[in-house]
């Protein structure tokens, strides 16, 4: 699904192509969620512990206890409240179209229901859709080449991360190894990185 467009002589080619993106099985994705899910423990752990200090003026081994189940219970609440989300209402999936002309690299990620051109029960890593012509909302993002420092590569998700100065400005996925060379080639050639 990789499309070349020459516009001018004189401007650089410009690289586009559709994907779709798992939401509630794509492992970086996953990786994030049990970050904040870890992150979610132990801050309510902690405020839980402080809340019995300064109300009770000591912390006992059934307060560690406690509060530990209270936040796991709110853990808990999150993971249901993420599988529906991603498998209910997005469905386990989202539509993206990725850009990369002079300027930088652009990703148009839609609210739509793409359809994989191959049939799989559930992907783990992003696939190759047709192009969309419908979607419902549409939320743009981009990395200028001159912010990007350093590249991320992740050949086994097809996945290329752009980083700078405070971290990711970009996730690119990529459907097949073609692209993925293609893209590749391009944020080097692009960047210098």
């Amino acid at each position: 699904m990789s499309v070349y467009d020459k516009k001018k002589k004189d401007e650089e080619p410009s690289l586009r192509w559709y994907v779709g993106v798992p939401v509630g099985s794509n492992p970086l994705i996953l990786l994030d969620f049990a970050t904040a899910l870890i992150v979610t423990f132990l801050l309510g752990w902690l405020v839980i512990l402080i809340a019995q200090l300064y109300f009770d003026g000591y912390i006992g081994l059934s307060h560690l206890r406690g509060a530990a189940i209270v936040s796991l219970d709110l853990c808990f609440l999150l993971c249901i409240f993420y599988a529906v989300v991603c498998f209910v209402v997005l469905r386990n999936r989202y539509a993206a179209l990725y850009r990369f002309d002079v300027n930088g690299a652009h990703c148009d990620n839609m609210r739509a229901y793409p359809k994989a051109l191959k049939r799989c029960f559930i992907h783990f890593r992003c696939y190759p859709i047709e192009p969309q012509r419908e979607f419902s909302k549409n939320v743009e993002r981009q990395a200028r080449w001159g912010d990007v420092t350093k590249i991320t590569e992740l050949p086994e998700l097809g996945v290329l991360v752009l980083r700078g100065k405070r971290g990711m400005l970009l996730r690119v996925y990529c459907p097949d190894e073609n692209i993925y060379r293609s893209a590749r080639n391009y944020i080097r050639s692009a960047t210098g990185v």
